[in-house]
């Protein structure tokens, strides 16, 4: 137990470290507004709805421990925080109630030392052996389920949560066995001299918990100490004696020990451990919190309270920046694959104030540009932006390197400060095109020669060689196919498929591989060169008599 304390004190001591660390190198909350921009309501995550995900060691008490063959193990779980009410006595610092649910496995390592006793036997020719057994692998495994209340005290980037959840705890049944095994008058004996059974165990417990949460922006980590009090945890144990008592030098007869009974002793002990885990933690903001933000009045806005979405309004896109093509709202836009493209930008400029609609609301409006539904990695200003040109355009570039090979969709979004009304200026199609594949092929060809079947009475599916040649097709081929050129220069293109067969041919024959548009593929090879041809040596002679030209009744000719 010395040992597992002393793990204990060494994680919350790097933990400690870890924490003050982050928080020395971080002394601007993450996510700061920009200027004109005022966040109310900007409280520590730690009240918000949360998700974590943590791990780390289990302890079981000594009884349960001693009684059950276990020791240090691991545990793992997830667990989900709903706040159901707020206390606020500050922006930063402050107290939630909520509810707290989750799930988690353990595993604790099984360890056996036979409770049995080793019994010599008279007649044996060398002391007896005692072999341990373990069924059920060789760690105790089990399942947690867990809901219950949790309260958040939250200072600043810290948050403290004491939580006492209502448990229900499976574990899986564990055997453990000794077997003595005596050579006896020259045969070899084995006594099963002792068995403990543990028993599966299903049923209710509680877990009390203390937290300590560090958040240095949405995503915190978090140390955690838990003690684990469950169910009653059943066991059997059963002890094999001989029948009588041993002779004066201690030995029993091998008649006793096969007259031997078992003796089973049942206990029951609690199931309890200590819990000591870390995780990373994830605060959701509610739509509440999110509702509370708003924007300062901006030097250059208007005085005008009033801001309406406006039709018509001036916005592009255009690849690369300013040499390009551009696009309006609606259109598409078709980027042909060009190595070069990997340093370049897509332009995208946006105005919320038309020509005519300059005494309309406000100048000042936040703009957000989106990525395939996701707020584009944009430069200058970072992305929403505040834009206060009027009915002049602002540009923002988006790296290349962030659209993907296909369709992407870019939108655009405004929002008017003082009415918190959102109107999407447009959406734009950009289509990224990818490389062309290269044309290859490696290929081997078979010659096989060609025959035909003639059905007639008397005589069915007689083969015939015709004289011709086909060929049996195996390799690679990307982007291209087979030209063939046989007697009389014919020249034909085959497909490639892989264990197929050409068609017929005359020799001599010419084979290569060439792209899908009849270009030689320069390192293609057929049978290991880079162009085939067959010598007249191989060739197919047309057997068997011709039949007559003569259409006879009950005759047919399948080619």
């Amino acid at each position: 137990m010395k040992s597992n304390f002393t793990f204990m004190r060494k994680t919350i001591v790097f933990l400690c470290m870890l924490f003050l660390g982050t928080a020395g190198a971080q002394d601007a909350r993450p996510g700061q507004p920009i200027k004109g921009v005022i966040v109310k309501g900007g409280k520590n995550p730690g009240g918000n709805l949360l998700i974590s995900a943590g791990g780390g060691r289990l302890f079981p008490g000594n009884t349960y421990g001693n009684e059950n063959h276990i020791e240090n193990g691991f545990n793992g779980n997830i667990n989900l925080y709903v706040p159901v009410f707020k206390l606020n006595s500050s922006e930063t610092n402050y107290v939630s109630l909520g509810l707290n649910g989750g799930a988690g496995l353990f595993g604790m390592k099984k360890e056996y030392n036979p409770e049995g006793p080793v019994y010599r036997i008279a007649g044996q020719s060398v002391p007896p052996s005692l072999k341990t057994e373990i069924d059920n692998g060789s760690r105790q495994n089990g399942f947690i389920g867990e809901v219950g209340p949790q309260a958040n005290f939250s200072f600043s980037k810290f948050t403290l949560s004491p939580i006492v959840n209502l448990a229900y705890i499976s574990s899986k049944e564990s055997q453990f066995t000794a077997v003595q095994t005596s050579s006896v008058n020259g045969q070899t004996r084995s006594f099963e001299t002792s068995k403990r059974v543990i028993s599966k165990t299903d049923g209710l417990g509680v877990i009390p918990k203390l937290r300590l949460s560090y958040f240095p922006g949405r995503i915190g980590f978090f140390v955690e100490g838990s003690y684990l009090a469950g169910p009653n945890v059943k066991s059997s144990t059963t002890v094999f004696k001989p029948n009588g008592v041993p002779n004066s030098e201690g030995f029993y007869s091998i008649d006793q020990m096969m007259a031997g009974k078992y003796e089973t002793v049942d206990t029951k002990n609690r199931f309890n451990a200590l819990g000591m885990n870390v995780g990373i933690i994830f605060s959701i903001l509610s739509k509440k919190e999110y509702s509370n933000r708003e924007i300062a009045d901006d030097p250059q806005s208007k005085s005008s309270s009033s801001c309406v979405c406006v039709s018509s309004p001036t916005a592009s896109v255009q690849f690369p920046n300013v040499s390009g093509p551009s696009i309006n709202p609606g259109g598409t836009l078709t980027i042909p694959y060009d190595p070069g493209n990997s340093t370049r930008f897509l332009r995208v400029e946006a105005s919320p104030h038309p020509y005519n609609s300059l005494n309309t609301g406000i100048w000042a409006s936040i703009i957000t540009i989106l990525t395939n539904g996701i707020p584009a990695a944009v430069s200058p200003a970072g992305n929403p932006y505040t834009h206060t040109n009027g009915q002049n355009s602002s540009g923002r570039l988006i790296p290349f390197s962030s659209l993907k090979l296909g369709v992407n969709t870019i939108c655009i979004n405004v929002k008017c400060p003082y009415s918190g009304t959102t109107c999407s200026i447009g959406c734009f199609t950009v289509i990224v095109e990818g490389a062309t594949p290269q044309s290859s092929g490696n290929i081997t060809v078979a010659p096989v020669c060609c025959t035909k079947f003639v059905v007639a009475p008397g005589n069915p599916h007689k083969e015939v060689l015709t004289g011709q040649v086909r060929f049996k097709m195996t390799g690679t081929v990307v982007n291209a196919k087979l030209k063939i050129v046989s007697a009389g220069g014919a020249v034909a293109y085959e497909n490639f498929v892989q264990n197929g067969f050409t068609g017929c041919y005359t020799m001599p024959v010419d084979i290569s591989v060439v792209s899908n548009t009849n270009l030689p593929v320069a390192s293609s090879t057929v049978n290991g060169l880079p162009a085939y041809k067959y010598s007249v040596k191989f060739g197919c002679k047309e057997l068997g008599p011709k039949l007559p030209a003569q259409v006879i009744p009950g005759i047919k000719i399948i080619e």
